[in-house]
């Protein structure tokens, strides 16, 4: 008995309904694995607010953006705000060899301290192309995650290449309008505007230079540990902004001071001056306005 193969069309038509169906499954797989590593990311994020809210129940504040006696620029690395929660992120081995009285997270021959150059899985978006070494922020572990500093920018200006330019070395605030700065010491009281309707913390990606979780470089280097939420910096707009390469939807994923979550469009108003836009205001700890939807 003679066996019967395809013939050339009919291999063609399988080959056809083959490809048309790979077709409609690709972009339905793709959205899939972007909500997934968005769910991820998310869930980073809650974990951040219950640390950071362990340790406000600890120390009866939140942690400082980072520890300097001194805000003059030029006096090295200083220890931040992700480094203090380490204990609350299940990395109290990690944190118990820290020695936290030496402030810096540098060595005295002027490399990273390798401590701080250990890369933390609960600290970095899977959408985050960064490498765990941070080549444009001397080298430390990658954050992909930045502390709220509020509305106002830090005095100073750096581009992607993080060279210091105009107004260059200014001392920095010990005071903010967000939830981090040099020695800050935010407690929910404080938080006037209420804790559902003020950020926290944010992603900030490769897009932006993302950060470390050292802490920062230098007292000039505010933007190592914090973000402001000025209108110089809205969302994916540059190097000084929170940022994220999330593609369902142009934004990022916030955690707000009651520890939930949201994700904000790229689109939110902003406004530059005092006047303020929503972004603004959601970054401000006290501007007083009424927030409603975002």
């Amino acid at each position: 008995m003679k066996k019967r193969g395809f013939t050339l069309i009919e291999l063609l038509t399988v080959l056809s309904i083959v490809a048309v169906a790979l077709a409609l499954a690709i972009p339905g797989v793709t959205r899939a694995t972007q909500d997934a590593r968005q769910t991820h990311c998310k869930n980073n994020l809650k974990m951040l607010g219950l640390a950071l809210h362990n340790y406000h129940d600890t120390y009866v504040s939140f942690p400082p953006g980072w520890v300097s006696r001194s805000g003059e620029p030029g006096l090295g690395g200083r220890i931040g705000w992700q480094s203090s929660i380490l204990p609350y992120v299940d990395q109290a081995p990690l944190y118990n060899q820290i020695d936290f009285r030496a402030t810096s997270p540098i060595e005295a021959d002027g490399k990273p301290n390798p401590l701080f150059q250990t890369p933390i899985k609960d600290y970095r978006c899977t959408q985050d192309t960064t490498p765990n070494l941070n080549t444009l922020r001397g080298e430390f572990a990658t954050s992909s995650y930045s502390g709220n500093y509020g509305p106002d920018p830090a005095p100073r200006l750096r581009g992607l290449r993080m060279s210091d330019s105009w107004p260059g070395a200014v001392e920095s605030p010990s005071e903010s309008r967000g939830i981090f700065a040099r020695n800050s010491s935010m407690r929910l009281a404080k938080i006037v505007d209420g804790s559902s309707n003020t950020i926290m913390v944010g992603e900030r990606g490769a897009t932006s230079g993302s950060g470390i979780w050292a802490g920062v470089t230098d007292n000039g280097h505010e933007d190592d540990a914090v973000t402001d939420t000025s209108h110089r910096s809205r969302i994916n707009t540059g190097s000084n902004s929170f940022s994220s390469r999330h593609q369902n939807m142009p934004g990022a994923n916030f955690l707000l001071c009651d520890g939930s979550v949201r994700f904000v469009s790229a689109e939110i108003n902003s406004q530059p001056g005092p006047e303020m836009g929503l972004f603004q205001r959601i970054g401000c700890i006290n501007d007083g306005f009424e927030v409603g939807e975002f």
